[in-house]
């Protein structure tokens, strides 16, 4: 077998490990990554497109094993990423590379295949995190072991890795059979373009959902007895759309160096090139008790950034995440709102007058200078300028909620209540944060009433 990708070893550390065996900082990181991720997929399907491809693949799907529900893991995972509120990798050793993009996805991939298993059996919320932070680890450390295509969108590459991992693991997959679910999932890898969700295409989020059922799809096959090949995963994770395969960083110290904790969380539902705009704008309108009208009401937005945010500087949008992908109407939305979450493009609100002439009032331009920052900085200034003749500006270096400038406890778990209103009860939001974010939780089910309110949704 070739041994670039050693599945056999990813196989045997996933067998081998258990919660307990991994730092408290990583297991901080995974409770914190969980609860985020539950949040952001509850909150797509708060949309109506999330809801009506639910409804369509349900009426058009053909009766099937329970363990692989086609139209519930595709709708799932595309509302994992429908907010463009998940999280992400943002470590990578061939960082060089650009447009900026993330290592990989692997939360959003895996968490319909837990929520499935939840709300189907009896598993308590200690094993559904567990199983989420092996699958997340190994489907982190195949995207830092590769370099993306330039041009190509990271969904639905790595992320079908850790959905057929989490899926190994709950099916209770020989060490045998969840190495060749490991190869079988690598070998289906989407090679999708970024320009699609830059131009406002929400196909962008299916290419998830249909990551998270390859994904389980090749556990179920390799219980089957399905052939594998590891030479094909080579092929196209150091060819065709990944390129640098680095075999020491996809198995190297398993167990010991933790890629987890390298992943980000947004706080705010949008583009994350657009994130140090954003934290820039709140930076500098700090103490400010009413910037959009006060002191005479806002005449100009100045935005100084790098290249890539720069470029994404349109206002005329046609979906909810071509409005995420609109740097003007991002921070717009922010001034009028507070905030970006779940709510914030729903159809009542995508396209308001207010947010229109606010986003008309943002200029952005590209320095040059910022733009030579990348990939390692990100930075940003927003100049704000008040009809009264007053101003105020503020510079950030990167955005919040990087691995070395984390949201706190308290954020996360605001953002999360924000998302899922609407679709988990009260009493069950609250429940699902008091495990995650208590180091001694974990022992109740509210992962399975969460998923059971989330599949009725």
């Amino acid at each position: 077998m070739d041994d670039s990708v050693d599945t056999d070893r990813i196989s045997e550390f996933v067998h081998g490990t258990r919660i307990g065996d991994a730092p408290p900082e990583v297991v901080r990181t995974a409770r914190r990554l969980l609860l985020d991720t539950v949040g952001a997929l509850a909150g797509g399907l708060r949309y109506p497109p999330v809801r009506a491809l639910g409804r369509a693949l349900r009426a058009a799907e053909p009766t099937g094993p329970d363990d692989l529900p086609y139209a519930r893991l595709v709708t799932l995972g595309t509302a994992a990423t429908w907010l463009d509120a998940d999280s992400g990798g943002s470590f990578h050793p061939q960082g060089h590379r650009l447009p900026p993009v993330p290592t990989a996805h692997p939360a959003p991939h895996s968490l319909p295949i837990l929520l499935h298993a939840a709300a189907t059996g009896d598993l308590p919320d200690r094993r559904l995190l567990e199983v989420f932070l092996l699958a997340n680890e190994v489907g982190m450390r195949f995207g830092v072991a590769t370099t993306l295509r330039p041009g190509l969108h990271p969904h639905g590459i790595h992320g079908p890795v850790a959905a057929a991992l989490a899926a190994a693991l709950l099916r209770g997959l020989d060490p045998d059979a969840t190495s060749a679910a490991i190869r079988l999932a690598a070998s289906v890898p989407l090679a999708a373009t970024l320009a699609v969700p830059m131009r406002g295409g929400t196909v962008r989020n299916l290419w998830t959902g249909l990551g998270a059922y390859h994904g389980a799809a090749a556990a179920g096959r390799a219980a089957d007895g399905a052939a594998a090949s590891a030479a094909l995963v080579t092929a196209l994770l150091d060819a065709a759309v990944c390129t640098d395969l680095s075999p020491a960083e996809l198995t190297g110290e398993l167990g010991t160096r933790w890629r987890l904790v390298d992943s980000y969380l947004k706080p705010y539902a949008c583009a994350r090139w657009i994130h140090p705009a954003l934290d820039a704008w709140r930076s500098a309108v700090a103490g400010v008790p009413d910037p959009v009208s006060g002191r005479g009401g806002l005449a100009a937005i100045e935005v100084d950034t790098f290249a890539f945010a720069a470029s994404l500087a349109g206002t005329e949008v046609r979906s909810d995440l071509h409005a995420r992908f609109s740097l003007p109407v991002s921070l717009g939305t922010l001034a009028l709102d507070g905030e970006l979450v779940a709510g914030s493009f729903l159809p009542e609100r995508l396209g308001r007058a207010q947010v229109r002439t606010l986003a008309g009032l943002v200029r952005v331009r590209e320095d040059p200078a910022f733009t030579a920052a990348l990939p390692l900085q990100r930075p940003t200034a927003v100049t704000v300028r008040w009809r009264d003749g007053s101003s105020s500006t503020a510079r950030v270096r990167n955005a919040r909620g990087n691995p070395d400038d984390p949201l706190t406890d308290r954020e996360v778990a605001e953002k999360f209540h924000r998302n899922v209103e609407g679709v988990l009860a009260d009493g069950t939001a609250e429940a699902v944060v008091a495990s995650l974010l208590t180091a001694d939780g974990g022992r109740g089910d509210s992962l399975r009433r969460a998923a059971v309110e989330i599949l009725g949704a």
